[in-house]
């Protein structure tokens, strides 16, 4: 059996091979390639036939790389043993396992070796593991596959922060004229940006699913309930119920955004980071309750919009999660120089959601003596923090 480097019109190198049956392979690589290896960022996986094949792409991976200073030592293919996983390598050999089992067959008795309530990023990595060691594996999921980081939190936040880059960049006169550019007033489409981030977390939703379906792992819809040791119970509102059973359980339910009791989220002038990243409305004045690291995200993203913030901080000092020297950077850096204004020690003890057009109401309390502090009028009151999913009931 052989394997393949070919290089591509772009000079990125790939990997191809081809295993004549379902079994389980070591790939065998001396020190250069396993350089070039630890370089792989993507791994596509296709059935054809009886046969598997696999291909590997190091993005970004050029004839620069050791051991391919010219096309002469590459030439265009690059042979590679493949040798089977009890065989005894080479110390000088480095391997790296490439299995080709699919989703095998459970433990007498039950459905399923392993269940995980929860398709986010967790539940993701944990049954592609199971199947990797040989486990029928099953996720149940009641909403979108990906959770809160790909669908409500890490992907989209991190695709606005780029678009706030890209603006504060826009709008540094000094910094466009050192480059030569002139530049008119930097504008953007409030939609498009919107749009951006949710076609990369469809994007990235899209690869989570298909990378669990190529290796087997059978994807359950619905609301998932532990009915009691190995039996799980999931089922959509409206819909009969189904029940399974599994060796093991895993519950990766994740985490929502945490609003305190009593406060009214309407979506619009009262939100959470779920309504922030779907950019519907990009306001005048916001107030963000909390100044841990979302809620810095958001400021960020928001003042580069032409937003001004306001920040609510129950604690003495700005970000007291962060280490005091990070703190204080980020203060001078990401605070300061905007258009951030900020309150610390006080509680947000009352909330008057916005109506007729007015002005939300935040009545703040001083933290240690509970006395009234300070009244603020602000267009959207936002809650960034996030709070653990309440888990697969158990009955």
């Amino acid at each position: 059996m052989d394997l393949y480097i070919q290089r591509d019109s772009n000079h990125l190198l790939s990997l191809s091979f081809s295993l004549p049956s379902r079994r389980t392979y070591i790939l065998s690589l001396s020190t250069y390639i396993f350089q070039m290896q630890a370089s792989v960022s993507s791994l596509s996986i296709s059935y054809l036939n009886s046969t598997f094949r696999s291909n590997i792409r190091f993005c970004g991976l050029r004839l620069e790389a050791p051991g391919f200073q010219s096309d002469a030592q590459l030439n265009k293919y690059q042979r590679i043993r493949i040798v089977p996983r009890k065989s005894i390598l080479p110390k000088r050999l480095v391997s790296v396992s490439a299995s080709t089992s699919d989703n095998g067959s459970p433990t007498k008795s039950f459905d399923y070796d392993l269940v995980i309530i929860g398709a986010g990023v967790g539940g993701h990595g944990a049954a592609l593991h199971a199947v990797e060691k040989g486990l029928k594996t099953a996720i149940v999921e009641g909403d979108v596959v990906g959770g809160t980081c790909v669908n409500r939190g890490c992907v989209p936040s991190k695709a606005l922060l780029a678009v706030s880059g890209r603006m504060r960049e826009l709008q540094d006169e000094h910094h466009m004229k050192a480059l030569g550019l002139q530049v008119a007033a930097a504008g953007y489409d409030r939609q498009a940006v919107a749009d951006h981030a949710n076609n990369l977390a469809s994007k990235i939703r899209n690869n989570l699913t298909n990378s669990m379906k190529a290796l087997g792992v059978d994807i359950l819809t619905g609301f998932g309930t532990i009915l009691g040791p190995q039996k799980i119970k999931y089922g959509k509102v409206g819909f009969p119920d189904n029940v399974i059973t599994a060796k093991d359980i895993i519950i990766a339910t994740g985490s929502v955004p945490f609003v305190p009791k009593g406060i009214e989220v309407d979506g619009k002038t009262v939100i959470t980071s779920d309504h922030a990243l779907k950019l519907e409305v990009v306001p005048d004045w916001v107030a963000i309750v909390g100044s841990g690291y979302i809620g810095l995200e958001f400021s960020d993203v928001y003042t580069a919009l032409g937003s001004e913030v306001t920040f609510i901080e129950a604690l003495d000092q700005l970000m007291p999660g962060f280490d005091p020297e990070i703190g204080k950077l980020a203060q001078r850096v990401l605070i300061n120089p905007r258009k951030i204004d900020y309150h610390t020690g006080v509680f947000a003890t009352k909330i008057t959601p916005a109506e007729d057009g007015k002005p939300v109401i935040i009545e703040l309390t001083d933290a240690k003596t509970k006395e009234p502090k300070d009244t603020l009028e602000v267009i959207v009151l936002f809650f960034p923090a996030p709070h653990p999913n309440r888990p697969a009931t158990v009955i």
